[in-house]
């Protein structure tokens, strides 16, 4: 077959115009947040003990970071920067679990475990467990603090009951009494969150959330189906953000310094763990 000259300068200008549409689709499905560059973090590579890493919280006083990772009894620190791994009580505070989240209030450090149970360990490393009841098909990797009612809150990453629902389900355990309320304390519309992403086949199930220290507002992550949810405090859907694949290979935590910096981590799929840090307002 011969290949005129036109007609290989029309192809070629065809390929151009396709490459410019696919590029283009690419920045319009791929919105940004007002307040962060979600393409622009500051990227640390962690260490091999913090491969499975499943969750962070910030502790402002020591300007640290705590991780938990999913295959470990023990908690981990991190300097903010990203440097100096290390065990944070020097021994582990239980037997190795599928541990998915963290969070410190006051002196207590308080981990979820994947059934839904809490457990809170004091300065010393010593442990106690708060049985949530649950079904052994239930499985929860987000929990929260949340200081207005004084209680962590957890989200079903997919809990037995959700099937056909359409929804995901938030339960409360009350910091008072240290006590799970029998009823769910809200629920969010999986249609919600696709109609913010625009997108019907969305996958929405959550693997890390936390509370935005200045805006107030809850942001979700779910590593599958790679987004950035927003709700206000009782799950309403504000925004959605569809999430990079080679920046959030797979996101299980989310934090924010005080000054609304926010983090994430990456578990190692197809390479290391990492920790991206996103400054609040850069200019």
């Amino acid at each position: 077959m011969i290949i005129s000259p036109s007609t290989y300068s029309g192809s070629r200008w065809f390929i151009l115009f396709l490459l410019f549409f696919l590029i283009s689709c690419q920045f319009f499905v791929h919105k940004q947040p007002k307040e962060y560059k979600l393409n622009r973090p500051k990227t640390k590579i962690l260490g091999n003990k913090l491969a499975e890493i499943s969750g962070i919280c910030y502790i402002p006083d020591k300007k640290i970071l705590l991780a938990i990772s999913d295959d470990k009894g023990s908690v981990f620190a991190i300097d903010s920067s990203g440097e100096n791994e290390r065990d944070y009580f020097g021994h582990p505070f239980a037997e190795p679990n599928d541990y998915e989240d963290i969070v410190q209030v006051d002196s207590i450090i308080y981990v979820l475990s994947s059934n839904g149970s809490i457990v809170g360990v004091n300065g010393e490393g010593q442990a106690t467990t708060y049985n949530f009841t649950s079904n052994k098909k239930d499985d929860f990797e987000s929990m929260y603090y949340e200081p207005s009612v004084k209680s962590l809150i957890t989200l079903c990453k997919s809990c037995a009951h959700e099937k056909k629902t359409g929804v995901r389900t938030a339960y409360r355990f009350n910091l008072t009494d240290k006590k799970f309320d029998a009823a769910p304390y809200y629920t969010i519309k999986i249609s919600d969150v696709n109609d913010a992403m625009k997108d019907a086949r969305t996958i929405f199930e959550p693997s890390a959330a936390a509370i935005h220290p200045v805006e107030k507002k809850l942001y979700i992550l779910s590593s599958a189906g790679k987004l950035l949810a927003v709700t206000d405090l009782k799950g309403k859907v504000e925004h959605a953000y569809r999430l990079n694949p080679a920046l959030f290979p797979q996101p299980e935590g989310i934090t924010f310094a005080p000054n609304g910096d926010m983090y994430i981590s990456n578990e190692a799929k197809r390479g290391k763990p990492s920790l991206l840090k996103f400054t609040f307002r850069e200019k």
